[in-house]
């Protein structure tokens, strides 16, 4: 007892000493962090142009745009806005480093009399119209501009912090439309250029032997990875890559046990009775539903699913079995019936319409009507009939139309036939709209009644007990680990089924199939390395364990990720080395050297013209092209390598073209082409300066180091 008392005593002491010791902890981690400036590290979230990007700059500009956000949209966003806003807070440094430097070495400025002419002049910028246009009669009228700046003092803070949140990005706007006009208006074709894009227009014929790589079992040759190795370094221009890393995950999916089922079975056991005895059926399901809408009053043009049962009895007191949908029990009390002011009618109809607005047409439409009307009389089903012979979006559904309404959209003879109607079944005759020819059915009577429902909708949930013996079951599998081999071998033995994610990259926010994965990828790219398995993450729905399985470092392509392309070159390579040597040394006709040389070799002619990179019977083969170019005529090539193959050729005619004294007419089909090209592909705007301009400067991108 005295050590009890003791403990006691001190225990306040114990509680300062160990809380500074965590806090101590923690601090000195954080100092010590590979980001820490103790061990030389830097707090850069990036560099730009040369100019670095501090995460304090970085997060206000972010904390800037997430307060306008806020004002604009009355709320805060959402985790998914704010990786949004994140790339907008990257974008505006992008603009300020690349874009405004662009700008000031040509000149470009947005003056204070043009930002104004933006709001109340001639050139309105075309939010501010979109805000400012009258939505009744179509017409922007400035007058409401000036008079909301003239009130603009007298405004809510929000309302005057949003508006000059927007009126800033109209400057940045205008220069990006005349950097953007300045670019698309500088083409200019000089008179070297409009010369060749008159010397294309030259054309030759050929004779030629072509022998393609495929004509060759791959069997033929081999590659080692030396060799493919040797091939990547030789062409590394080509096989340059992004730093990616590859991962597999096992998913330990959150769902309700069957004890955490039961318990929300027997309580809705127990709403289903208390509903039924219930004095306030509103103020009842209110409390008790976990659904949005616990009560409500429907017509019978909007009941609800449910409502539409086979075991469901339209009377008063009501109430219906439970039944599961997705992840919830729904049950519903039919609270009252009233009598309301519209009456509904249930149909069906059979479309026929003309051919075309003559009076012969639609004496055809009709008599073809009125003859299906005599078959349904006679026994046809009408939904087969409507499926046949219906000419509108419900043949689908067998001419089913639902509760039409007394004021309802439909046109005013059709409802006037199905009103007038008592009790269900066919109409007498067909019923003549400007659509057409109807036949109707009168599916369900005329009704005026409404009715108030309540509906209570209880969750399934899981437990806190099922939630940490799901969290027990992956951090065990995550602790019996110590291995990459290990992580398969006991997913294999545990049933589970292994995932894969390859080329994952820095920024990314998916991994695989997991839509919300930023947290691994953090970690991949931060702390992991090959083998490395992870503590348990929990992402929305389930718990997830992930290995890292291998890596691309930023430059050249690993072997493995480009083994099947570069295994291809270096084959085809050794294959033309072959067909290369076999053709060595046969002489006489194209079609004596095919003999001789055997299957697979290929004999044709053709013409080409210069401005082409596809060879007749070849396919894409610029080589080719230029070679037959370089040729004059009668003059033939030893064989030679293509993309797919080994070609021979003999210029039989070329069309030779005179010099000219002035090449002005060309100067407008360069640029004409060049502009149509452009606007083919995509049109010229922000993104493909954007892309441009990136693609030149210095970035470097270390965001991933931070969120």
């Amino acid at each position: 007892m005295a050590l009890i008392n003791t403990l006691r005593q001190k225990m306040g002491k114990i509680v300062v000493i160990v809380v500074a010791f965590s806090m101590f902890a923690f601090i000195l981690t954080d100092l010590l962090n590979t980001n820490s400036v103790l061990l030389g590290g830097s707090n850069d979230i990036g560099e730009i142009s040369g100019e670095s990007i501090s995460y304090t700059q970085f997060q206000n500009k972010v904390d800037e745009l997430a307060t306008n956000f806020s004002l604009n949209m009355g709320r805060n966003p959402l985790s998914e806005e704010l990786d949004q806003i994140r790339q907008q807070a990257w974008q505006a440094f992008i603009v300020e480093n690349i874009f405004e430097k662009e700008y000031q070495n040509l000149g470009i400025e947005v003056t204070d009399t043009e930002v104004v002419d933006m709001v109340q002049g001639t050139n309105i910028n075309p939010q501010i119209r979109q805000f400012f246009t009258d939505p009744n009669t179509g017409q922007f009228d400035r007058q409401n501009v000036v008079t909301f700046l003239q009130n603009l003092n007298n405004a809510q803070p929000a309302q005057r912090a949003s508006w000059f949140a927007f009126e800033s990005t109209l400057s940045p706007s205008r220069k990006l439309v005349k950097y953007e006009n300045l670019l698309e208006l500088s083409k200019f074709a000089n008179k070297y250029e409009a010369q060749q894009e008159y010397l294309e227009t030259a054309t030759l014929t050929v004779d030629y032997l072509y022998v393609p790589f495929f004509s060759l079992s791959d069997t033929l040759v081999e590659a080692s990875d030396e060799e493919l190795r040797d091939y990547i370094d030789e062409n590394s221009e080509e096989y340059q890559r992004e730093a990616s890393k590859d991962a597999s995950y096992v998913e330990f999916p959150i769902t309700p046990s069957a004890d955490d089922s039961l318990f929300v079975i027997e309580e809705v056991a127990k709403l289903v009775e208390d509903l039924k005895n219930a004095r306030d059926d509103s103020v009842f399901t209110s409390i008790n539903s976990d659904g949005l809408t616990p009560y409500g009053t429907y017509k019978p043009n909007n009941f609800p699913a449910f409502l539409e049962g086979d075991n469901v009895e339209l009377i008063e007191g009501f109430v219906s079995e439970p039944q599961l949908s997705g992840n919830s029990y729904t049950f519903f009390k039919i609270s009252a019936i009233n009598d309301g002011d519209e009456a509904f009618v249930k149909a069906s109809h059979i479309l026929f319409k003309p051919d075309d607005e003559s009076d012969q047409a639609k004496q055809a439409a009709r008599n073809e009507a009125r003859r299906v009307l005599r078959e349904i009389r006679n026994g046809a089903d009408f939904s087969d009939m409507a499926s046949q012979y219906g000419t509108d979006a419900t043949a689908a559904r067998g001419g089913d139309l639902g509760w039409i309404g007394e004021t309802g959209s439909y046109v005013q003879e059709f409802k006037d036939a199905i009103f007038a109607f008592r009790g269900t079944g066919l109409l007498r005759d067909v019923v003549e709209t400007e659509f057409g020819y109807h036949i109707i059915e009168v599916t369900e009577p005329k009704t005026t009644k409404v009715y108030k429902i309540a509906t209570i909708e209880k969750e399934l949930f899981v437990s806190d007990r099922t939630l940490n013996e799901t969290y027990r079951q992956a951090d065990l599998f995550a602790s019996q680990i110590n291995s990459s081999g290990d992580f398969f071998d006991k997913a294999e033995e545990l049933g589970l089924a292994v995932r894969n994610a390859s080329k994952v990259q820095k920024n990314d926010k998916r991994l695989g199939s997991l839509s919300n994965a930023r947290s691994i990828v953090f970690w991949l790219f931060n702390t992991a390395d090959i083998g490395d398995v992870s503590d348990v993450f929990e992402l929305d729905d389930k718990y997830v364990v992930a290995v890292q399985t291998s890596e691309q470092k930023e430059g050249t392509a690993n072997l493995e990720d480009v083994r099947s392309q570069v295994s291809r070159k270096v084959l085809d390579k050794k294959k033309a080395d072959i067909i290369i040597s076999q053709l060595d040394g046969l002489e006489g006709s194209y079609e004596d050297i095919q003999t001789a040389y055997g299957d697979g070799a290929r004999v044709s002619s053709g013409d080409i013209t210069l401005s082409t990179n596809s060879f007749p019977g070849v396919g894409f083969a610029p080589e080719a092209i230029g070679t037959a170019f370089s040729l004059e005529e009668g003059e033939s090539t030893l064989p030679f390598v293509t993309q797919n193959g080994v070609l021979m050729l003999t210029v039989t005619a070329k069309n030779i073209l005179e010099d000219l004294a002035d090449y002005e007419a060309y100067r407008p089909v360069v640029v004409n082409n060049t502009r149509s090209v452009r606007r083919r592909e995509e049109p010229f705007t922000f993104q493909n300066i954007y892309d441009a301009l990136l693609e030149y400067a210095d970035i470097e991108d270390e965001r991933y180091k931070y969120y």
